[in-house]
């Protein structure tokens, strides 16, 4: 692979270089910071958060087990949420039970969702990467890797002037679409997008909205209830007066009165690591926005609704999959598979949004089955088969299309993400492989941080 080296301005050296400044990306670079090495975070945009703030995506699925009784996921991910609360800016999972307008009254393991305010997030997650000594570099483009062997030794950068090289022992790619493991060689699956890869979404956020009224229409009966509108939604498609492939109005309470988060556009047939569908995917989704915002007149409650903000990115639930060490499967959640390298529980049903049709996530696959109360997450579907030095948080993980599915969500993400930072930052200081890495270890340190590794019985 051609040295770049000589057109670089600076070369900028750390133990560890975290790729992406998404969820997973800041949970990863203040978990190896903190656990006490150089860490250095590489962004593309000026903001961190990715789907969270950038894409307005919330709230955070549930965190703890279906009966409410648990938090399974814990750690950073609940410092961070403590800390909006405390701003006015989040509201705790434990206190928005089982269905609510917070979770769009779904009943399958909605319970104890988090709704956010995304400019709060913003703050709390540069406040936390400031606090852990993180060297942030915003603005900063990821073009390529310097690779010798198996081994990634440098990230090749622009950022907006000049390129940059970026030297560490041990990368962590929290890219979502596996950038760097791509890059570098490493194998990497993706679905077909016409037939299998789950749609985009352009989330929106609208304030105005008469609260009282949407809970008393919603309230009619159970259909109306778990699918917002889907009546008045089916007779305006059978007019020919619908055309968006969703057969409700997927809306989410935000923190404040009035405000509600929506997840309602779908951008199907699109290629979410293409740069023409991604420029044409946006655009479709704000014609989504413009046409809902004009439908929304005429749904109670939602009559005088005004946009507050679209997001700035296309929310993305699938792209590229990595070849781990392991490969997650449905079948695992299931039977709730024991591995003995455990570094995250989680309960969320296998939530697959279909690449045609109009159905909802958790619906349109009639064979499915459902998952285990909860199930583990073994430490090795962050490792790159391929590759020696680096990690994998994030959507891109070594799961399957179904696993993946269910453990996207961004409450997993946080949690694989503190592992995949500790896991760095331990195989820093003992000086060894992270394939050789003491999973044991890995596992004290991730519950002597507050971490969740074991359900109560």
């Amino acid at each position: 692979m051609e040295k770049y080296t000589a057109k670089v301005s600076s070369v900028t050296t750390a133990e560890v270089i975290v790729c992406g400044g998404g969820c997973a990306g800041v949970v990863a670079a203040i978990a190896s910071a903190r656990n006490g090495v150089k860490t250095i975070l590489v962004e593309k945009t000026s903001i961190v958060g990715g789907t969270a703030t950038n894409g307005l995506v919330g709230p955070f699925m549930t965190c703890f087990d279906p009966s409410g009784k648990q938090q399974i996921i814990k750690g950073i991910f609940n410092e961070i949420i403590e800390r909006m609360e405390e701003k006015g800016g989040a509201v705790h999972p434990s206190k928005t039970g089982a269905v609510s307008n917070y979770g769009c009254y779904i009943k399958l393991r909605h319970n104890n969702v988090t709704p956010f305010h995304p400019e709060t997030l913003k703050m709390v997650l540069l406040e936390m990467l400031v606090e852990a000594g993180v060297e942030c570099y915003l603005n900063t483009t990821i073009l390529d890797v310097e690779k010798e062997g198996d081994r990634v030794t440098g990230i090749v950068a622009f950022d907006g002037n000049d390129l940059r090289l970026f030297e560490g022992k041990i990368v962590i790619d929290c890219t979502g679409d596996a950038f760097v493991n791509v890059k570098a060689g490493a194998a990497c699956e993706m679905e077909d997008v016409e037939t299998g890869l789950q749609p985009m979404t352009l989330f929106f956020w609208i304030y105005n909205a008469d609260d009282e009224k949407i809970e008393e229409f919603l309230s009619q009966d159970e259909e109306t209830r778990y699918l917002p509108y889907h009546h008045i939604i089916e007779k305006a498609r059978q007019e020919g007066k619908f055309n968006i492939n969703r057969n409700k109005i997927g809306m989410y309470h935000m923190v404040n009165p009035g405000e509600w988060r929506l997840n309602t556009t779908r951008i199907q047939g699109r290629n979410p690591v293409d740069s023409k569908d991604m420029n044409q995917a946006y655009m479709d989704g704000m014609r989504q926005v413009d046409f809902l915002m004009e439908f929304f007149k005429q749904l109670p409650g939602l009559e005088n609704a005004r946009l507050a903000q679209v997001g700035a990115n296309v929310g993305v639930r699938e792209s590229r999959r990595i070849i781990g060490e392991y490969i997650l499967t449905e079948q695992d959640m299931i039977e709730n598979t024991e591995f003995q390298d455990t570094i995250a529980l989680c309960s969320y049903p296998v939530d697959l949004h279909p690449a045609k049709g109009a159905l909802t996530g958790t619906s349109y696959k009639k064979e499915h089955t459902d998952v285990a109360d909860v199930y583990e997450i073994p430490f090795r579907i962050l490792l790159t088969r391929d590759l020696d030095n680096v990690l994998t948080a994030g959507r891109c993980v070594s799961a399957t299309h179904e696993a993946l599915g269910a453990i996207r969500i961004m409450p997993s993400v946080f949690a694989m993400a503190q592992a995949a930072g500790t896991a760095a930052a331990l195989a820093v200081r003992s000086d060894i492989k992270l394939k050789q890495l003491d999973t044991k270890r890995l596992q004290e340190i991730l519950e002597e941080q507050g971490q969740c590794l074991k359900r109560h019985k």
